[in-house]
């Protein structure tokens, strides 16, 4: 068997989005020839905490390399232990010291806040490569200080490396919401193009973001499609258990920015509300919103109806897809958006419950969803009808389904691999 180095800053008990790709492949990976080796910080500053991914973490060898946190000084300016998602955006009559804090983030760390663990990484990284006999390296960013990592231990090794891009880089959208300086631009820039060069490999998320990175620098012929997925594990024994007390609950997971702000709903909720004078609808918002979304519940008066809930485990954020009659996916309508595809995405298909995603209809997610019949709502559209959602569960493709799967990614990442240390 291989054995391919696996460097993630995201790996349990971090929680969130961004471990769950990175923790499925090493998790199926030794099923196709491949045995990972992990390299991730042992002092890491996380979003959020999931003990319960350690059960899948169990069986991987792992390194950790300490790092120098300078995405601490962000929570000094900003006077909090843990850095809420939603101060990475401008909100209105904030504090200045939030929006120091937020420039300290954007201008003064390149690539990303992580850069701290650069040093220590690298140096436990050559460690493994003598001691472990690597055939391969693997990044995935973001953070993208890990490509850095990568590439230096491919150009001390001569291994070759496949660097694996979840996110945008110098193009994500929240960097339109807070404008960096040309400086820090042309840095990042720079770094993001010596990446996308000297990478051996390159596997995307999206075919939409492939091409926003082909336009930075041609990778089509070194790159591949690798998409996110759903675990099948996670919803054995899991099922449907019925309606909140005869109640439509519609429910996003995750974080919603500023820009994401769902309004079209909240414009069609109210629009039936009035027209029936029956409170037939619960909105549940699972992770952190920011205070703008917020306010706009407040102001078309659906706080009876709209509940909160803060970060929860996986497991039982995959409850609650399976409870929900409909899921919400928001795309935000910016600059570079076709590409985002959300990894959550694919485990709303496989949770049965129907989807309502509003964004660009030329956006990749909007082609899965309507491939799988759920709704697509155009930002710019005026008239959509909450009545639509009346077939709330709907019957899927199960062999279209599969091709998502975890296992069926890996299964392809392992191909790569062997493609890209034979070639």
């Amino acid at each position: 068997m291989k054995k391919v180095l696996v460097i993630s800053y995201y790996w349990p008990p971090s929680g969130g989005p961004g471990v769950q790709r990175v923790l499925k492949f090493c998790k199926y990976l030794p099923e196709f020839g491949w045995e990972p080796i992990v390299l991730t910080v042992k002092n890491g500053e996380f979003p959020y905490r999931d003990e319960s991914l350690l059960v899948d973490a169990e069986s991987i060898k792992v390194y950790y390399a300490k790092a120098i946190a300078p995405y601490g000084l962000f929570k000094v300016f900003s006077r909090s232990e843990r850095i809420p998602t939603h101060l990475l955006s401008p909100q209105e009559n904030e504090r200045i010291i939030n929006r120091i804090a937020r420039w300290v983030r954007y201008n003064m760390v390149v690539p990303d806040g992580r850069i701290g663990w650069y040093p220590g990484a690298v140096k436990l990284g050559l460690h493994i490569l003598e001691s472990e006999n690597i055939d391969l390296i693997f990044s995935s960013g973001p953070p993208h200080t890990a490509h850095l990592i990568a590439r230096k231990l491919s150009e001390n090794s001569g291994l070759k490396w496949t660097a694996d891009f979840r996110d945008p880089w110098t193009d994500r959208f929240y960097y339109v919401e807070s404008p960096r300086c040309r400086l820090t631009k042309w840095l990042d820039g720079t770094l993001e193009k010596k990446i996308l060069i000297k990478a051996d490999r390159i596997t995307v998320v999206s075919p939409g973001f492939c091409d926003q990175l082909n336009n930075h620098v041609p990778i089509k012929d070194k790159s591949d499609i690798l998409f996110n997925g759903f675990d099948e594990e996670d919803f054995r024994d899991r099922s449907f258990h019925g309606r909140d007390n005869g109640k439509i609950v519609i429910s996003h997971i995750g974080s919603l920015s500023k820009s994401q702000n769902p309004i079209l709903l909240f414009q069609a909720i109210q629009s039936y509300y009035k027209k029936f004078s029956e409170n037939r609808f619960r909105l549940r918002f699972i992770g952190s919103v920011h205070p703008a979304i917020k306010d706009t519940i407040n102001e078309f008066k659906l706080n009876s109806m709209v509940e909160f809930i803060n970060y929860l485990p996986h497991a039982e954020a995959i409850k609650h897809m399976m409870e929900s009659d409909a899921l919400l996916i928001v795309v935000p309508d910016l600059p570079g958006s076709e590409g985002i595809i959300p990894g959550k995405l694919y485990e709303y298909l496989r949770s049965g419950s129907h989807i309502i995603l509003i964004g660009n209809d030329n956006c990749n997610a909007a082609d899965i969803v309507t491939n799988f019949g759920g709704f697509c709502i155009n930002q710019n559209q005026t008239d959509f009808k909450i009545e639509r959602i009346t077939s709330i569960r709907t019957n899927q493709n199960t062999s279209q389904l599969n091709q998502y799967s975890r296992r069926s990614q890996s299964e392809r990442l392992s191909e790569i691999f062997s493609n890209c240390v034979n070639e």
